[in-house]
């Protein structure tokens, strides 16, 4: 994600660009020592399971031949969290990725407690922003903030259904980074999300 001379922002739109995009991706949160993400309708990307990711990548327009090698990069981008050296994520995801059953019950069930054991990870600050949450700017969708090891400036990852786009300059991360705060202050505690975490998980494992 390191900005070319003279280029403010970087833009990857369409299929054929988004492997681009992926490596681009890969290589923050490799290179980061801090992971900002804010996620209000679906689990981070980072966080999800084989089978949630599957589902999503199956569903959502990917070619079949690629949605299986997708969902092993996916799935395998969180080992970040478990190296040597991680970055610190603090992730705040949205209650409704929680009661959203992708994939079906068994599947969602799952999901939530691997966000669980995530969540203990000593690097995780892993907090829910309630449906009773007031207004705040994760309703705006999600996004993803890198703020590196070395000298290179922090930056924005925005992303939708075919198109990326990386922000550069500081007035733009400096926006989102305010962003992040105010959905931080609306957000559950980390234990009071665990909690609401394993509510949800339980009802689902409970239904047949």
């Amino acid at each position: 994600m390191a900005r070319d001379k003279g280029e403010r922002h970087w833009l990857a739109v369409g299929l054929p660009e988004q492997a681009r995009a992926l490596s681009a991706l890969l290589e923050a949160e490799r290179d980061a020592a801090e992971i900002t993400t804010v996620a209000p309708n679906l689990v981070p990307g980072m966080l999800q399971t084989t089978a949630y990711a599957r589902a999503i990548l199956g569903a959502g327009g990917v070619p079949e031949h690629e949605v299986e090698p997708r969902v092993r990069v996916r799935v395998g981008r969180r080992e970040v969290l478990r190296d040597q050296n991680p970055p610190r994520l603090t992730t705040m995801i949205g209650e409704g990725a929680l009661r959203r059953l992708v994939g079906g019950r068994k599947v969602m069930a799952h999901q939530l407690r691997t966000l669980l054991d995530i969540a203990a990870l000593p690097v995780v600050d892993l907090r829910i922003v309630p449906f009773t949450a007031d207004w705040a700017p994760d309703l705006e969708g999600m996004f993803d903030m890198f703020a590196f090891r070395d000298d290179r400036e922090p930056v924005v990852h925005l992303e939708n259904r075919r198109s990326a786009l990386v922000l550069h300059e500081p007035d733009d991360v400096e926006a989102y980074r305010a962003a992040a705060d105010i959905v931080m202050s609306v957000a559950m505690s980390p234990e009071a999300s665990a909690g609401l975490i394993a509510d949800v998980a339980e009802s689902l494992e409970g239904t047949s």
